[in-house]
C-alpha cells in the first residue's frame, strides 16, 4: 500500500472511530447513566484495538524512514505512531485497561460528598468555601470533598500498576517517562525547568502566601499561623482566595455568563454562538460536575459542558473553555484529520488560559460588562492583585502535582502518606496531621482519568503569557481588537498539529518556550 493510500484509509477511519468515542463520552458526562458508560467502554475499546493493529504500526515505522515523505505525510505518521505505540499491547490488556479508566471516570460523575449525612454537589461544597465563616462547617466540606479519594484510591494505584507494566514491555522505565515522551516532551527538561521557576518565583510566592493567609486571618478571625487547608476558598489551594475587595457578587449577580463568553469573542473576531448553541452548560442531578470542551468530529462540531452559575467563577472557567473551543473550531480543516488537532496539549491550555485570565483583567469589565470606568476603578488594583496572585498559587498547585505523580509511576506502591508532604514543601500549607496517609491527593480527577497531563497547565500559563507580551509588543496593547484575534486564528489555530509546539512558537512569537515571561507577572520583588 502506498502513502497516501493508507493515510487516506486512516483519516478516514480514525475520524468515525473518534466521533464514535465522543459522542458517547458527551452522553456519559451529561445524564451519568450507565448506558452510556457501557457504549463509552465499547467504543473506546474499538478505537483503541484499532490503534492497536500491528500490521498498521509496522506500516508506520516503515513509511517513517521514507526519506522522499512530505512534511504533512511525515508530520501524521509521527503522530499517529505517538498514538499507537502505547496500545501496541493484547486485547485483555486494551480491555481491562479502558474498563479502569472509565470506571473512574464513571464515579466522578455520580460521586457526591456528605455534608452531616446529606450529599453535596461541588458547587455547594465550592460556595461553602468561598463564603463560610464557620470553621466546623468549613472543615465539614472541605472533607466531603476529599471522602471520593478512598474510593478511587485503590483503582487509580491498580492503573498506575497496569500502565507502568505496558511502558516497561516497550523499554521505558515507567508510564510517566512513555507519556512525556510520546507528549514530544523531555521529562528531565519540563521538570528542570519547573524548578528553576519555583527556585526564580521563591521569595515573591512566600510574600504573597502571606499577605493571602494575612486577609484570610482578618476574614475568619483565625490567626494566620492556625490556618488549615479548608480556611481557603479552593479544595486543593489551586485558586487565589476570596479576600479581595471585589464586589464579584454584585458585579456578576444579574449577568448572563454566556451573553458575556459571546460578547468576548465577538471582539476579537471570533463568533461562538453555535458553539454555545450545542453545548450543556447549566447543572442537574446525574450530570459531569467539571467543566471540558470536546471536539466531536474533527469538522464543526465544538462542544462545551458546563455548569455555570452567575458568578466569576463560572465567568473564568467558561472564557477559558470557550478558548480550547475556537481552537477547535478555526484549525484549518483543509488538513487531514490527524492533523486537525492543537499543536499540543498545551497549546491549547495556553490559548484557553489567555482568555480565561480576562475576568481579573479591569478592560474587560470596562468593555465587555460596560461598567464605568470609575466604578472599575475602585477595584482596579485588587482585581490585578487577585490575579498575579492566581497564577502564582495556580503554578505552585501544579507543581505539587506534577512532582507528585512522578513519584507515584517511580514507586509504583501507596505513597498517601507522602501527599502532605509535598503539599508543605510546594504550597506552603499546613498540613492536617490526622489526614496523613488518607488518599486525599485521589480526590483530584486527572490522576485517574487525565494521566502525565498536568504539566501541560503550567507549561500553558507559561506559553499565555509568553503571547500576551508578544501580543502587547508586536499587535494591539488592546486586547479586544480583531488583530489580536486574527494572530490566533492564522498563528496559532490554523496550522493545527502540523507544526510541533516549539516549531509553532518560534513562528508565531519568534522564540521557543521561555518561562522568564511567566516569572514576570508573579513576581513582586
Amino acid at each position: 500500500m502506498e502513502i497516501k493510500e493508507f493515510l487516506d484509509k486512516v483519516n478516514s477511519e480514525l475520524k468515525e472511530l473518534i466521533k464514535e468515542v465522543s459522542l458517547n463520552y458527551w452522553n456519559l458526562a451529561t445524564t451519568g447513566q450507565k448506558e452510556w458508560e457501557e457504549k463509552l467502554k465499547e467504543s473506546d475499546l474499538k478505537l483503541r484495538k484499532y490503534l492497536s493493529d500491528k500490521e498498521k504500526f509496522k506500516l508506520v515505522e516503515k513509511f517513517l524512514k521514507d526519506t522522499s515523505l512530505s512534511k504533512i505525510e511525515h508530520r501524521q505518521l509521527i503522530l499517529l505512531r505517538n498514538e499507537m505505540l502505547p496500545n501496541q499491547i493484547s486485547e485483555d490488556k486494551l480491555k481491562e485497561l479502558s474498563t479502569k479508566e472509565i470506571e473512574i471516570e464513571s464515579i466522578f460523575v455520580n460521586f457526591r460528598g456528605k455534608i452531616d449525612g446529606k450529599e453535596v454537589s461541588d458547587n455547594e461544597i465550592v460556595e461553602i468555601l468561598r463564603k463560610e465563616k464557620d470553621s466546623s462547617l468549613r472543615r465539614k466540606a472541605w472533607e466531603a470533598s476529599k471522602e471520593i479519594g478512598e474510593v478511587v484510591a485503590p483503582k487509580i494505584y491498580d492503573l498506575v500498576k497496569l500502565r507502568n507494566s505496558i511502558a516497561r514491555d516497550f523499554g521505558y522505565s515507567n508510564y510517566y517517562e512513555m507519556m512525556f515522551d510520546l507528549q514530544e516532551l523531555n521529562v528531565n527538561e519540563v521538570h528542570k525547568m519547573f524548578k528553576e521557576f519555583k527556585s526564580k518565583t521563591d521569595t515573591s510566592f512566600m510574600i504573597i502566601k502571606d499577605e493571602v493567609d494575612e486577609r484570610i486571618s482578618e476574614k475568619l478571625g483565625i490567626p494566620s499561623e492556625s490556618l488549615m487547608p479548608w480556611h481557603y476558598s479552593d479544595r486543593f489551594f489551586q485558586e487565589a482566595p476570596n479576600v479581595y475587595n471585589i464586589p464579584f457578587d454584585e458585579i456578576f449577580k444579574n449577568r448572563n455568563i454566556e451573553d458575556l463568553v459571546k460578547k468576548t469573542y465577538s471582539e476579537v473576531g471570533m463568533e461562538v454562538e453555535e458553539i454555545l448553541k450545542r453545548s450543556d452548560l447549566y447543572e442537574r442531578k446525574g450530570k459531569n460536575q467539571h467543566a471540558f470542551c470536546i471536539f466531536i468530529d474533527r469538522e464543526d462540531d465544538v462542544r462545551i459542558l458546563a455548569n455555570i452559575r452567575p458568578n466569576e467563577k463560572w465567568a473564568e472557567t467558561m472564557l477559558h473553555e470557550m478558548g480550547h473551543a475556537v481552537y477547535d473550531k478555526y484549525v484549518d480543516k483543509s488538513l487531514p484529520v490527524i492533523l486537525r488537532t492543537p499543536s499540543h496539549i498545551f497549546t491549547t491550555e495556553a490559548v484557553a488560559m489567555f482568555f480565561g485570565r480576562l475576568s481579573r483583567r479591569p478592560e474587560w469589565y470596562k468593555k465587555i460588562l460596560k461598567m464605568d470606568s470609575n466604578e472599575v476603578e475602585k477595584f482596579e488594583s485588587e482585581l490585578l492583585t487577585s490575579l498575579r496572585d492566581q497564577l502564582m498559587i495556580s503554578a505552585r498547585w501544579i507543581i505539587t502535582f506534577v512532582f507528585f505523580e512522578r513519584e507515584l509511576y517511580e514507586r509504583e506502591e501507596n505513597i498517601d502518606s507522602l501527599w502532605y508532604d509535598f503539599v508543605s514543601q510546594y504550597q506552603f500549607l499546613n498540613v492536617p496531621e490526622e489526614r496523613r496517609g488518607k488518599p486525599d491527593w485521589a480526590a483530584k480527577i486527572h490522576f485517574g482519568t487525565n494521566p502525565v497531563y498536568y504539566q501541560n497547565y503550567l507549561l500553558g500559563e507559561m506559553m499565555a503569557s509568553q503571547m500576551g507580551f508578544y501580543l502587547k509588543e508586536n499587535i494591539s496593547d488592546d486586547v479586544f481588537n480583531k488583530k489580536v484575534g486574527a494572530f490566533f486564528i492564522n498563528k496559532i489555530f490554523k496550522p493545527g498539529a502540523s507544526l510541533r509546539w516549539d516549531e509553532l512558537l518560534i513562528q508565531s512569537t519568534g522564540e521557543t518556550l521561555n518561562p522568564d515571561y511567566l516569572v514576570k507577572e508573579v513576581s513582586i520583588i
